[in-house]
C-alpha cells in the first residue's frame, strides 16, 4: 500500500450537498451575494454524513429544517477553480455536488452570513429567479426529476463559467 501512495497522485475532490425544499407547492430559494437566487446547500465538513452536511446546510442558510425525498443529481466539476472572497488567490479542487429534493419539515426563514435573501417561491418563479448556467441547469434537473438521477461532469469554460462535457440520466 506504501507503494501505491509513493508511486500515484490521489485524487482530491471535496464533496457537497444541495437541495431544493418543497413547502405546500412551492420552493426554497436563497440570495447569495455572489451567486443570485439559487437553492441552499454546501460543503460536506470532513467526518459529517453527506445526509447531515445537507441538512446542517439548508438549516443553516434558511432557517428551514429539510428532509430528503430522493436523490435527483450527481455534478462532478472535473477542473480546479480560482477561489474567490476568503478563499482569494487559492486554487479550489475538483468537486463532486449531490442534488437532492427534500420536504419543509419546520423552521422560519431566516437570512445568514451566506444568505442576503430567503424565499418560497412557485417552480415557475424559481426558474426565472436562478440565473446562473450550471445552477439553472440543476434546478430544472430537481424540478423537473422522472425518477432517474442526473449524473453530470462539468469543466470551466473560457468565458470563466462552467461547460457541460458528459451528462446521462440513471436509473436507480
Amino acid at each position: 500500500m506504501d507503494k501505491w501512495v509513493e508511486t500515484k497522485q490521489l485524487q482530491v475532490h471535496f464533496v457537497s450537498a444541495a437541495g431544493l425544499v418543497y413547502k405546500d407547492g412551492e420552493v426554497l430559494l436563497i440570495r447569495s451575494a455572489r451567486r443570485g437566487w439559487e437553492f441552499p446547500g454546501g460543503v460536506v465538513e470532513q467526518g459529517e454524513a453527506i445526509l447531515d452536511g445537507l441538512k446542517r446546510e439548508i438549516c443553516e442558510e434558511s432557517g428551514i429544517i429539510a428532509e430528503p425525498r430522493c436523490l435527483a443529481g450527481v455534478y462532478q466539476r472535473l477542473t480546479m477553480k480560482e477561489g474567490y472572497g476568503p478563499l482569494e488567490g487559492i486554487m479550489i479542487p475538483p468537486n463532486v455536488s449531490i442534488l437532492f429534493i427534500c420536504d419543509y419539515v419546520s423552521g422560519e426563514l431566516h437570512t445568514s452570513d451566506e444568505s442576503l435573501e430567503a424565499g418560497w417561491f412557485t417552480p415557475e418563479e424559481a426558474k426565472e429567479m436562478v440565473t446562473l448556467p450550471h445552477f439553472k441547469t440543476a434546478l430544472t434537473t430537481m424540478l423537473e426529476y422522472n425518477g432517474k438521477v442526473r449524473f453530470s461532469a462539468l469543466e470551466n469554460a473560457e468565458d470563466g463559467g462552467m461547460k457541460t462535457v458528459r451528462d446521462q440520466y440513471v436509473g436507480l
